[in-house]
């Protein structure tokens, strides 16, 4: 591995992604900048670190310096303000749950992590803050050796504990045989492109004439790495869901379902919903290895002997579009809605995709409404929205639609909306 480069303070940008005055002292803004920037055509994007985030786990953010301030001047990536108890000047830490699981060498899979006891559904499992964001225009713009050396700079600008959690993570199956020959940066780009999430951040940008209050914001997507969330193995049926979220910058991880001590807890890389054979092709061009999940007819007694289960699977699935299909024509009035809705949480069930059951009980809420039966309608709703903030968050469109609904379900606009008049 290359020494690492030396680092320069962050440099606050009069003029966005341009121009820079002199910077403020490091230990006045907590942030430091690799001396290396790369441009995306006028745009210039450098890799800042912020090695006191979150208790000394440190963050690295490869961006514009207009948009390191944006990012720098809200929670939580805003220093502490100075005072005499450095105490208070020590970030928070976002995940101060106790540990329900071990890493363990998983047969074909490389290290994964297993419950150690009984977890129960909609319990958080963990809250885990990126070892490294890319601007997703940087990370879509920039050449690949020009991404690799501010990816170098990045991660060993971080922290040891969490640089060394980055570099021992696993990269894609095939290539981990041919990695001797590769160069400490392209070991890093290949651990991060085959780890990172797509994640999307609010930036808000603050009126000093106003108080301090928020003047506007947008939304800017990053890829990130988290260290402990990508130990998290692939399966096409998960135990697990999980959300990013932008006022944290966490990535929220929660039980879909009761997990058993000696469970492997897992996550899906890819749409559930999709077909098999799409999942596994998937699968095998993007992190190069075959499923194993029982869904797809591995892992399974007999395997040979029992191709009619994922046959079955494959047909659940396909009944599963086809009725969502249905249930989102809301051109036409459409008979039986409110029990093909029903049926649409059976297939859900009887596949295992208890990770997404909020779409299905978001239907039924609508259908039930649909035809003027607030009551049933209701049900489903509070369903939703018991797995929906669980598993996807609580600035979801859906979860605004189905609050509204619980409030009045006959001032929400799905009322009667199936019924011919």
């Amino acid at each position: 591995m290359p020494p690492p480069k030396r680092s320069t303070p962050l440099q606050r940008s009069s003029h966005p992604e341009r121009a820079q005055p002199p910077p403020p002292s490091r230990e006045k803004t907590g942030w430091s900048r690799g001396a290396l920037c790369r441009r995306v055509g006028k745009d210039e994007h450098c890799a800042f670190t912020y090695a006191d985030f979150n208790n000394g786990e440190g963050i690295s953010i490869i961006t514009t310096p207009a948009r390191i301030v944006l990012l720098g001047s809200q929670t939580p990536l805003a220093p502490f303000p100075e005072t005499d108890n450095t105490e208070d000047k020590t970030p928070p830490s976002f995940d101060t749950i106790p540990s329900s699981y071990r890493d363990v060498a998983i047969p074909n899979k490389g290290i994964g992590l297993v419950a150690t006891q009984p977890i129960r559904a909609d319990r958080r499992i963990m809250a885990r803050t990126p070892a490294v964001m890319v601007d997703d225009r940087a990370f879509k713009g920039l050449r690949r050796d020009d991404l690799a050396l501010l990816l170098g700079q990045a991660i060993l600008a971080l922290p040891d504990a969490h640089r060394s959690r980055f570099l021992n993570l696993s990269i894609a199956h095939d290539e981990a045989a041919s990695e001797g020959g590769k160069t400490g940066m392209e070991l890093i780009y290949n651990i991060f492109t085959n780890n990172a999430f797509k994640t999307t951040v609010t930036l808000r940008k603050i009126d000093e004439q106003g108080g301090g209050a928020a003047a506007s914001s947008s939304e800017a997507d990053f890829q990130s790495t988290f260290t402990e969330v990508s130990r998290l193995n692939h399966d096409c049926s998960p135990n697990l869901g999980y959300y990013f979220d932008s006022a944290t910058l966490s990535h929220k991880v929660y039980a879909a379902r009761d997990i058993m001590p000696g469970e492997e807890l897992t996550v899906s890389y890819v749409d559930v919903l999709q077909p098999r054979a799409t999942r596994a092709r998937l699968l095998n061009t993007t992190w190069h290895f075959p499923c194993a999940c029982a869904r797809c007819g591995h892992g399974l007694p007999n395997t040979n002997d029992d191709t009619h289960l994922p046959l079955e699977s494959d047909a659940r699935t396909d009944q599963i579009r086809s009725l969502l299909r249905s249930l989102d024509d809301y051109t036409t009035p459409s008979a039986h809605t409110p029990e093909k809705a029903e049926l649409l949480i059976t297939l859900y069930e009887l596949e295992g995709l208890q990770v997404r059951i909020y779409e299905a009980y978001y239907r039924a809420a609508l259908e039930w409404n649909g035809v003027g039966d607030a009551v049933r309608a209701t049900r489903y709703a509070r369903l939703c929205l018991a797995k929906g903030l669980v598993l996807r968050g609580p600035d979801r469109p859906f979860v605004r639609s189905i609050q509204a609904l619980v409030q009045d379900a006959r001032a929400h606009w799905s009322w009667r909306f199936r019924v011919k008049d």
